[in-house]
């Protein structure tokens, strides 16, 4: 990592703000956040709200966090029953969400889908078009065809086991980890401070208190330096971390309380895509060709399940 950061974090803590979508009918508000390659919409659902894409580009991601919410997805001739704590992927074309109780949905979408990208509140950070990033890159179809691909979560988490339990899953545009929800804080002994070369990360959380802790790589110009940020944020809450700025996340406050964190990446990561079972539907999609010869993108100080294999 050698060239300055070109850009600050992104962070937006929900009820702070407007919304950037309301449905006609009032049940569906949604706060949108980008960053280069991808997008996040948070969602707050009454039953019956509808979350539809006439006809998506690219595949996208819907979490259900585990606070009773629940929906019916459906593309094309399937659908699905979304239960609590799930995650869908939905192929490209037409799609819709309909929610069956009051609660969250958050969707993932890549580039591709410009109209949600220009919807965002932070749109114009990223008009330069982010040239410090890699191109999106789309990795190769799944195996068996474009579909509808569900994921009850519970099963992936073991009560009372390791603090950190990651739950990874990706899809041909982007992977997602979305971590065993946490009842003790964080070891400040134990942090993890790295960096990207050339991708962003989005760290979604639902509950608890967050700190994202930000240093900024530094060029030659010392008028164009930040400082370290500490901020603590509220959730529920979402940050773009810029690509080449140090960072390492930790949730405060007592042990006890509910804390939640969910990390996004587009396009897919390949260090974690290319560690043989550390993604959970890794038989589903391919990896792109020559994938072994390609370089790692990321250093810094890393726990043991960060490590490329």
């Amino acid at each position: 990592m050698s060239e300055q950061s070109a850009r600050k974090a992104s962070k937006a803590v929900f009820h702070e703000m407007s919304p950037q979508e309301v449905s006609a009918d009032g049940k569906a508000k949604t706060w949108i956040t980008r960053g280069g390659n991808f997008a996040v919409c948070y969602s707050e659902v009454e039953p019956g709200a509808v979350l539809a894409r006439e006809n998506n580009p690219e595949e996208y991601m819907v979490i259900l966090p585990p606070d009773g919410t629940t929906a019916t997805i459906e593309a094309g001739e399937e659908k699905v029953e979304a239960g609590s704590e799930s995650l869908t992927i939905v192929p490209p074309g037409p799609s819709r969400i309909v929610a069956t109780s009051k609660g969250v949905i958050a969707r993932i979408f890549s580039k591709a889908s410009e109209d949600i990208m220009v919807k965002a509140w932070n749109a114009e950070v990223y008009a330069d078009g982010a040239p410090e990033l890699a191109p999106p890159d789309l990795w190769p179809e799944p195996y068996d065809g474009y579909k509808l691909r569900h994921y009850p979560l519970a099963q992936y988490a073991k009560p009372g086991g390791e603090r950190i339990q990651p739950r990874v899953f990706r899809s041909t545009n982007m992977l997602v980890n979305i971590f065993a929800h946490y009842y003790t804080r964080r070891d400040t002994t134990a942090l993890s401070p790295h960096w990207h070369d050339d991708f962003e990360q989005a760290s979604l959380c639902l509950n608890g208190r967050w700190i994202h802790h930000l240093r900024y790589n530094w060029g030659s110009d010392l008028s164009k330096w930040w400082p370290d940020d500490h901020e603590e944020m509220d959730t529920p809450s979402v940050i773009i971390i810029p690509a080449r700025a140090i960072h390492t996340s930790r949730d405060v406050g007592p042990d006890g309380p509910e804390s939640s964190l969910y990390d996004i990446f587009c396009p897919p990561r390949l260090d974690f895509a290319s560690k043989k079972g550390f993604v959970i539907n890794e038989d589903e999609y391919p990896l792109p060709e020559n994938a072994d010869q390609r370089e790692v993108k990321t250093g810094g100080t890393l726990l043991s399940w960060q490590k490329p294999a």
